[in-house]
């Protein structure tokens, strides 16, 4: 990918943060017109959600967490929308479910002065949730591509493709433990899930087959990867030219 080097940041406990956390700003205070932003859409009428917050180790003085280091998780409480002010030259990453669920990396540094992008993917290598990034206001990725990375129901789109799995790589794609439910033309997952530990064949089928709009295994500049995985993860490194972003929970 282009420029996510993190390292990683311990959450502090969300006890500690919660009344803090719960505010409609957050991030930098001293945020200006037209500075990196992140809206984070909370669309559940119940469900909070919770995201690990990480900053590169070299994110420049004007950034949120310069320096890299330990950082507040950002909560988001059912229905609300909280903006994330970033400050100019982060590069970083928001992980749903405090960690555990699509990683959405982001860099906000740009190319030049005078051609800048913005860079922004989901990375479901370590965990699985239904979150979308793309652009607040529905632009285009520069190469014209639709702009909404990640997926809305993780669930849904594995089911498209499990009908077109063979019986006998079904009933060995469930063995694994990644996903759950039956087999057959008539077979339906009930539950798919992520971490590091799971096998090539778990990674194929996301990657591949149900083709999830995130990278599964390790991606890098496009055009880069030959093997049939690596080429489509690294299709997923995708840039616009705003300064504002938006990760939606379902």
């Amino acid at each position: 990918m282009r420029s996510f080097a993190i390292l990683s940041a311990v959450a502090i406990p969300f006890s500690f943060f919660s009344t803090i956390l719960a505010q409609d700003n957050q991030g930098v205070s001293n945020y200006g017109p037209g500075e990196p932003l992140i809206n984070l859409v909370n669309t559940s009428p119940s469900k909070t959600h919770v995201y690990k917050v990480e900053g590169n180790a070299d994110n420049p003085g004007t950034a949120y967490g310069a320096g890299g280091g330990s950082l507040p998780a950002a909560t988001v409480l059912p229905g609300q929308t909280v903006k994330f002010h970033l400050g100019q030259g982060f590069i970083g990453a928001f992980s749903a479910k405090n960690g555990e669920g699509s990683r959405f990396e982001v860099n906000f540094r740009g190319d030049s002065p005078g051609d800048y992008k913005t860079w922004y993917n989901t990375d479901m290598q370590f965990g699985m949730s239904n979150n979308t990034i793309g652009p607040a206001h529905g632009d285009k990725q520069i190469n014209g591509d639709e702009s909404l990375a990640g997926e809305q129901d993780c669930l849904a789109k594995a089911n498209s493709a499990w009908a077109s799995i063979p019986v006998n790589e079904q009933q060995e794609l469930l063995d694994t433990g990644y996903l759950e439910g039956t087999t057959g033309e008539d077979g339906v997952l009930t539950s798919v899930h992520m971490d590091k530990q799971a096998t090539d064949k778990v990674l194929e089928f996301f990657q591949n087959s149900a083709e999830l709009n995130a990278y599964l295994v390790p991606g890098s500049v496009p055009g880069k990867k030959t093997d049939n995985t690596g080429a489509k993860a690294d299709k997923h490194s995708w840039s616009v030219t705003t300064k504002e972003l938006t990760i939606t929970g379902y």
